[in-house]
């Protein structure tokens, strides 16, 4: 009889196909991985869910601890915590009191609790639904403060718990003493009547006695409380010390009452806090949960796979969990497989060679849909999972002589199961579809029931070595071939899924390998159909093609990756070219001002009416501050150029060379040069050019805007004879290609302004003009 397991929405999942799929086993895995009593019941009570926001979330979680694991982080490795279930469970009864032990567990209980809420306390970024889960647990510093020291680690009430226990054991103590004084004298008295047995004190019906010989016990006058095995020693309590051992039994009980009282007192402090320990508990048992997924998570190599609503079922390189655990303790590797269905191909028809793993793919498709589903992590590269509300598996050899079930009924009645209770969406796992009967009524019935469920939205993945079931996986929309490898040079399977190819079953060549005879073998090649025979050896040449076209494909995408290296360090190397360049010009740009900054400031320092001189040096800040902005909106136009040449793919340019001088300076005129009024020179004091207004012996005067130079010959240079063009430009030397300064010529600037007559503000502005044309006329010259 099928029993069907509560799922978390409602829904349900056999519990045939869990036991099939191993999944109690995997639970097993995951309760090891556990460090409390809490988190190992969280474990067991581990269920499937079909939400996806909690899946999601689940799946979230693990990966955050694993991630929180992964950084060599302990606080999730929660030791030593004993099961406080049952005194949990005390608090609930009025008047009850719990144990000391019990109360040791609960403390430790509130101080684990507390040390996860401080650790993840500041983790809001990093691991905010672990941080969730922790900002939970109540703060109950101030009781664990209060109650922890008052009980020993042994679970002994401490003096100090209450005033009256400490002082109702201090007259104990003061007692016992008093009664071992009074017991030594008598000790003594004993000795030399001869009558001890034994130099010792000791308790019997806790009181104080000694030890005197049976047949000379009348010596000390007692109460025997006692004889020794071999009934030579009585143990006989003196009568100088009965009211003293009747003090001390008072006490005793005295003490016993004190101690109940602090039991109470303590049980009834964390009884009103008993929400918030339930809550604490809770709390520790989910971290401690998600910490165990996580921890099975790394030691798997496991991933958080994507959850879907699109029927997508991908897995790049999937490992079966049991199955790798087996082959590790071995020292074998295991094989991974990848696969990928979706909405419109949800059928996948697996055949190969017996042994070659094609059972594995069942159960790694159905286990790790499992694992995901339950919030653990899913060990593969990548994965790429639906939501089933059903996985259904029939897998394996069910036949069974005392329900009178063959091998083919055993299947068929395992299916009629399925299609009964199937609700979409929900993946079904086919072992051997139709196989236990006559191959041709077998093969029939396997492309009808796998036509039946894909019809009706199942996602499907069957194994066969039917030829019928691979031409229908072949020839019908939706379904995908599929394969494990059998390598032809060594007969033995590889175990790889190969995708988009059927596979041949290979039975003459693995009964080979098994060393069955070749009498048998080469009968049983010879009686091969040559129809099948040539399909077979159809599948072997398709294989070979197969894998000629994969290594064509892995030599295309290396030497794709090679031409990416190479552009990206093309593209680097240009990167850092432009930089330099524009290194290069900011350089030549800075020193054009500076040599501006330079000249001006000479030519200032000239000048002897300081107002003008400050008119002067005024503007050559602003001039210098206009050449820096010019400066830096040239830059701006170098990188927008850089950015349009790499989108247009130049991979390579050439920096700028500076400017070549468009015009070259005045020739240099002899000494002896004929100069006249009117000719235009250049001064080489300062390096600015004027216009002679008198020639003399010794000097010569020039005029550059409204002022007046007396230079000698020797220091000016002939320009021009005659008037330059209204305007002209000019490159400067040591400006980059693309820079240039225009010069415009000046109407000449009288050397006088007068501002008789004018008002202040007329006169001002009437300055101002006067002394901008004036360094116009300088700038420009």
């Amino acid at each position: 009889m099928t029993r069907e397991v509560s799922l978390a929405g409602s829904q349900t999942m056999h519990s045939q196909a869990l036991f099939t799929l191993e999944f109690d086993r995997l639970k097993e895995l995951l309760l090891q991985q556990t460090r409390t009593p809490l988190g190992a019941a969280m474990a067991e009570a581990l269920t499937i869910s079909v939400s996806e926001a909690e899946i999601v979330r689940e799946l979230r979680l693990s990966s955050e601890g694993a991630v929180y694991l992964r950084e060599g982080a302990t606080a999730l490795d929660v030791n030593d915590l004993p099961d406080p279930r049952s005194a949990l469970g005390k608090l609930n009864v009025a008047d009850v009191n719990l144990e000391p032990i019990e109360i040791l567990n609960l403390l430790r209980l509130i101080s684990v609790a507390m040390g996860l809420r401080e650790t993840f306390h500041n983790e809001q970024e990093k691991f905010p639904l672990i941080r969730e889960i922790t900002e939970t647990i109540p703060n109950l510093r101030a009781l664990y403060q209060r109650l922890r020291g008052r009980i020993s680690p042994a679970g002994e009430i401490e003096d100090f718990a209450s005033p009256e226990l400490r002082e109702v054991r201090f007259q104990i103590s003061k007692l016992r003493s008093q009664i071992q004084r009074s017991l030594e004298n008598i000790l003594k008295r004993a000795e030399e009547a001869h009558a001890l047995q034994d130099e010792f004190v000791t308790i019997r019906n806790e009181r104080y006695v000694i030890p005197i010989r049976n047949d000379n016990r009348g010596a000390v006058a007692g109460v025997v409380h006692g004889m020794s095995s071999s009934g030579q020693t009585a143990f006989v309590e003196p009568l100088e010390t009965i009211g003293l051992n009747n003090e001390l039994v008072r006490l005793r009980e005295l003490e016993q009452v004190e101690i109940t009282k602090v039991l109470f007192s303590i049980t009834e402090e964390l009884r009103e806090e008993r929400a918030a320990l339930d809550a604490m508990a809770d709390a520790v048992g989910r971290i401690d949960f998600i910490a165990a997924k996580a921890r099975l998570g790394v030691a798997q190599n496991a991933i958080e796979p994507r959850i879907n609503n699109v029927g997508r079922f991908a897995l790049k390189d999937a490992r079966h969990p049991l199955l790798e655990a087996g082959l590790k303790a071995q020292g074998a590797p295991i094989v991974p497989i990848s696969m990928d269905l979706d909405a419109d191909r949800r059928v996948m028809v697996v055949s190969g060679p017996n042994a070659g793993g094609k059972t594995v793919v069942l159960k790694t498709a159905g286990l790790l849909s499992l694992m995901a589903q339950a919030g653990l992590l899913v060990p593969a590269a990548e994965g790429d999972l639906p939501i089933f509300h059903q996985i259904h598996a029939d897998i394996g050899d069910h036949q069974s002589i005392a329900a009178n079930l063959s091998t083919f009924t055993a299947h068929i009645q395992n299916i009629r199961g399925i299609s009964d209770e199937f609700r979409p969406p929900a993946l079904i796992l086919l072992d051997e579809v139709g196989t236990g009967t006559d191959p041709e009524e077998g093969s029939a019935l396997g492309v009808a029931m796998v036509d039946y469920f894909r019809e009706r939205g199942a996602h499907l993945i069957v194994t066969t070595h039917y030829s019928g079931l691979k031409m229908y996986a072949t020839n019908t929309p939706g379904v995908i071939n599929a394969s494990v490898e059998f390598d032809e040079r060594t007969l033995k399977p590889t175990y790889r899924l190969l995708t988009g190819l059927a596979g041949s079953s290979s039975g003459i060549e693995i009964a080979r390998r098994f060393g069955l005879p070749e009498a048998i073998t080469g009968r049983a090649a010879d009686r091969v159909k040559t129809a099948s025979a040539e399909a077979t050896e159809y599948l072997r040449r398709l294989k070979e093609q197969f894998g000629a076209q994969r290594q064509l494909v892995a030599a295309l995408e290396e030497e794709r990756a090679a031409v990416a290296e190479k552009y990206a360090k093309l593209e680097l190397h240009f990167i850092q070219k432009e930089k330099e360049r524009e290194k290069e010009f900011r350089a030549e740009l800075q020193k054009v001002v500076d040599e501006f900054v330079h000249k001006a400031e000479k030519f200032a320092s000239m000048i002897e009416d300081a107002a003008s001189a400050r008119k002067v040096r005024k503007e050559i800040e602003k001039r210098s501050v206009e050449l820096r902005v010019a400066a830096s909106s040239e830059t701006r136009k170098m990188r927008q150029q850089t950015a349009t040449s790499m989108t247009m793919g130049d991979a390579e340019t050439t920096p700028a060379e500076g400017a070549t001088p468009e015009a070259e300076e005045g020739s240099e005129a002899p000494e002896d040069m004929d100069l006249r009024p009117g000719d235009r020179v250049r001064l080489l004091s300062f390096d600015q050019e004027g216009v002679v207004e008198s020639v003399g012996e010794t000097e010569i005067v020039v005029q550059i805007g409204a002022l007046r130079f007396r230079e000698q010959r020797a220091n000016l240079r002939l320009t021009e004879r005659k008037a330059a063009p209204s305007r002209k430009t000019q490159a400067i030397a040591g400006l980059p290609k693309g820079v240039s300064v225009t010069l415009q010529e000046q109407p000449a600037i009288g050397s006088e302004l007068n501002v008789i007559g004018k008002t202040v503000n007329e006169a001002t502005e009437a300055a101002d003009k006067f002394l901008d044309a004036a360094w116009n006329y300088i700038g420009y010259k």
